[in-house]
């Protein structure tokens, strides 16, 4: 039996001096997502009142803890820069439509007007960008994220999960992670809810709405999905939410790449997909004894399982991108490594 695991299904950026750099979106506890009346346009939530504002504050550390500093603050909604040239809220700069407001310091984006709308009812995304400075050298580096919006009145339930941290280290050695179930335009207080890790259901969890994890709970990284249920007697979810959590002061990282010479999934291009185990302080490669494989492929929208193998590298190719209505669904790969010894 093996006495080791790990597992990773993040993008790891090298640092010239043997560091790496974890970059995370984290929100304040309010959901991105909005639904839109088309008879008489009204938004809910409506992100003109403070309590309702969504806040995104860009989270970066090292693994050799050493100190991350962030500049050159920018973000991108759909694709366009925003400018921030407006007046001052509080400590926020607004765009001149008064719709974001950036923290010049930290780089943190508010929402302050809806982003729904009679002539917006598909989601949204925002991507953020900035230089971190390591130990004196400079680091471009991006994350993007999704505003979830959907027309009010429409029959489907959308569920979240909102973790109070997506970074574990020695300092912040737990995360809360609770849930929230909205139909349309109206947040639901009952349903029940299974929790896995991957697809391994977490039965000790199960019927639990806010659950603590720690960093046992993470070996490198750990994917956490909520099924919701209308009841605990249903036999059928009726949404699916998945968040990440990385440990970043774990020693041994589990960093997936692309192996294949195709980067992106295309018509008869499949991409390949393999894992190295590395030393987290040294970045030496390291060489499991024994070591047992498993590749899964999840969609990354409804969070569902499309393909998998205990080989050491799995293949992506448009079965697993493409919808039956035309649509695509960008895909994410698990990867999980149990081994008896490493050298």
């Amino acid at each position: 039996m093996s006495i080791f695991s790990t597992q990773g299904s993040i993008t790891i950026k090298r640092l010239r001096n043997g560091d790496s750099i974890f970059l995370t979106l984290d929100l304040n506890g309010k959901p991105l997502y909005q639904t839109v009346d088309k008879q008489n346009g009204s938004v809910v939530p409506s992100w003109t009142i403070e309590a309702n504002r969504p806040v995104i504050t860009p989270h970066a550390s090292s693994t050799r803890n050493n100190s991350v500093i962030l500049s050159s603050h920018k973000w991108l909604y759909n694709g366009v820069e925003i400018e921030f040239n407006g007046s001052t809220s509080g400590d926020y700069v607004l765009d001149s439509t008064g719709t974001f407001g950036k923290n010049p310091t930290t780089g943190a984006l508010k929402i302050f007007k809806n982003l729904a709308s009679l002539t917006n009812f598909a989601s949204d995304s925002l991507q953020y960008s900035c230089t971190a400075t390591v130990s004196g050298i400079e680091y471009q580096m991006s994350k993007s994220i999704d505003v979830q919006i959907v027309v009010g009145g429409a029959s489907s339930y959308y569920g979240f999960i909102k973790a109070s941290t997506t970074q574990l280290d020695d300092t912040n050695a737990t995360a809360t992670l609770a849930t929230e179930l909205w139909l349309a335009a109206t947040s639901e207080g009952t349903y029940y809810v299974k929790w896995y890790k991957d697809s391994d259901e977490w039965t000790e969890k199960a019927g639990q709405k806010t659950i603590t994890i720690t960093r046992e709970d993470v070996s490198g990284a750990q994917l956490f999905v909520a099924e919701f249920y209308k009841s605990q007697s249903d036999t059928n979810y009726i949404y699916r939410a998945a968040v990440s959590i990385i440990d970043t002061a774990d020693e041994i990282i589990l960093a997936p790449y692309i192996s294949s010479a195709n980067k992106t999934v295309n018509d008869n291009m499949p991409v390949t997909v393999a894992a190295r185990l590395i030393n987290a302080t040294t970045k030496a490669t390291l060489n499991p004894t024994n070591p047992t494989w498993k590749f899964t492929i999840m969609d990354g929208d409804t969070w569902t399982v499309l393909g998998s193998t205990t080989n050491s590298s799995i293949e992506v190719n448009t079965s697993h991108t493409d919808q039956d209505d035309g649509s695509s669904h960008d895909v994410v790969v698990i990867v999980e490594c149990s081994f008896d010894s490493i050298s």
